[in-house]
């Protein structure tokens, strides 16, 4: 399977998961360690949390053990919650989802639940159940060798760019490409990058770049005219923004721009005006292999006839459970969510050595109806030791 093809097979995912429904089909509601009083140790507490809406996230506080009611915008000025669920997306209270200082790490990895080209075994999944992986969760566990907090996620990622670890230059990537939204919502551009020179080693900052559009506007069927983005960032950093309706360079601060390119301390990215990075209704669909998506006439029906518009996705934030996700989906072709009992460490103040650090494990999404969206998880309080 070609890249592009494995993202439209996520993104169609994406929309499945937001529908399903139905009973679990394993042995998820094993996780009946959902509420205690089921045989777990004193020390491991338990809790379904209702995130269900697409709209608004479920907020929970690790020490409490209590799931917050307060809104999105309530949330965004608070450091009473560690956790936010929303259907089956987990953020931390930090960096870009929340003004909290909360980190995460890995401290189990489930690798027997994957073969060793990364693709989930079915066999181990199906057969795993909360009690079999309960061990893991209660295992000594050891300081991580780093901890993450939450950033933005971007359908860019890293795949625009090539990274030389031998001399730390970065060079444009040409071979892949993206479908893009605009701020405005209403127009579309097809984007390659084809230029890039960023010494990172030099401390000179990008020396320069180049990105091009093809550019379907607003009420049109086709690709109609070409934009690039050009310019350079210095050492000290700093961001550049690009309307590709208008082939301009604009201010970050106007609502007009499109695609963000940004060096700000260590952190090199390109980002929609959409999400975490914009008050816009941009997005992206990505990445494709440029050979296929240089074949496509338009930014909004596929070749087939079929409306892509709805595979666009917004800039959102991440971290621990979007690197390392606690599921794998459809192994029977049921298009539901298998847990994999993965064990996280979570850092509720990264800032105060004495706050607490749980061990966490996601068990289940599915709730006694069968409903999707309702996520169990368990978490005990753990004394890391120093690995060494």
């Amino acid at each position: 399977m070609n890249r592009s093809s494995s993202l439209l097979s996520m993104a169609v995912a994406s929309v499945l998961l937001s529908a399903c429904g139905g009973g679990s089909s394993n042995d998820i509601s094993d996780s009946d360690d959902n509420g205690g009083g089921n045989g777990l140790p004193d020390n491991v507490s338990t809790q379904q949390i209702n995130a269900s809406s697409s709209d608004t996230a479920a907020y929970m506080n690790l020490e409490t053990g209590e799931v917050l009611t307060m809104t999105d915008e309530e949330a965004a000025a608070s450091s009473d919650w560690h956790l936010a669920f929303k259907r089956n997306n987990i953020q931390l209270n930090s960096g870009a989802s929340g003004p909290g200082q909360v980190a995460g790490a890995v401290a189990a990895d489930q690798a027997d639940f994957y073969t060793s080209s990364g693709e989930p075994n079915g066999s181990v999944f199906l057969n795993a159940t909360a009690n079999s992986e309960l061990e893991h969760l209660l295992a000594p566990m050891s300081e991580p060798s780093s901890w993450t907090s939450d950033a933005v996620v971007s359908q860019f990622g890293d795949d625009w760019y090539i990274y030389n670890f031998s001399n730390g230059n970065m060079t444009a990537n040409p071979d892949n490409g993206w479908l893009v939204r605009s701020a405005e919502g209403d127009s579309y551009a097809r984007m390659q990058v084809n230029g890039l020179d960023f010494p990172t080693r030099a401390g000179e900052g990008v020396k320069s770049f180049q990105i091009d559009f093809d550019v379907q506007p607003a009420a049109q069927a086709t690709f109609t005219f070409t934009a690039t983005f050009s310019g350079s960032i210095p050492g000290t950093g700093g961001e550049l923004c690009f309307d590709f309706d208008s082939d301009a360079t604009v201010s970050c601060d106007t609502a007009t721009w499109d695609v963000k390119l940004g060096f700000v301390d260590r952190d090199f990215y390109l980002r929609t005006n959409s999400g975490p990075s914009g008050d816009g209704d941009g997005g992206a669909f990505g990445p494709f292999e440029w050979t296929e998506l240089e074949t496509y006439t338009n930014a909004t029906v596929s070749d087939g006839g079929v409306d892509i518009t709805h595979h666009y996705e917004a800039d959102s934030s991440g971290g621990i459970f979007t690197n390392s996700l606690w599921y794998a989906y459809s192994l029977q072709g049921n298009h539901k969510l298998w847990p994999n009992y993965r064990v996280y460490l979570i850092d509720t103040d990264s800032t105060d050595d004495a706050s607490p650090i749980y061990a966490m494990q996601v068990t289940g999404y599915y709730n006694d109806s069968g409903d999707s969206g309702h996520p169990a998880i368990r978490w005990t309080p753990v004394e890391l030791t120093t690995a060494n």
